[in-house]
């Protein structure tokens, strides 16, 4: 478990430096926004794949099932997504650091 959460930690930093390189060699300074958001995905792929779960896999019936079972799903996905963003953000703004500070002025 601890591998897979390492891997998922590098494809995120490696994805949030590849979309805010893009974005700056596009010269859009709005790299911040987009690094958080497309690290973010995450937990939104997380939420719909807990939704075609839950059609196709359980047989939950009831009001308080369904609402357990997505208020959970949901919350957890939230939190992935915000942990992901993080993650991603604070990756580019590394990046983001590290190639402005090679910029030799003259």
């Amino acid at each position: 478990m601890l591998l897979v959460f390492v891997i998922l930690i590098i494809v995120t930093l490696c994805v949030s430096i590849v979309s805010s390189y893009f974005l700056l060699n596009a010269e859009d300074w709005r790299w911040p926004w987009m690094s958080f958001m497309s690290a973010a995905s995450t937990g939104g792929y997380v939420f719909l794949y807990g939704f075609y779960y839950f059609m196709a896999k359980t047989k939950m019936r009831g009001f308080f099932q369904i609402m357990f079972y997505f208020g959970y799903t949901g919350l957890s996905c939230v939190g992935l997504g915000v942990m992901c963003g993080t993650i991603g953000y604070l990756g580019s703004a590394n990046f983001v650091y590290i190639i402005y500070s090679n910029i030799k002025s003259d």
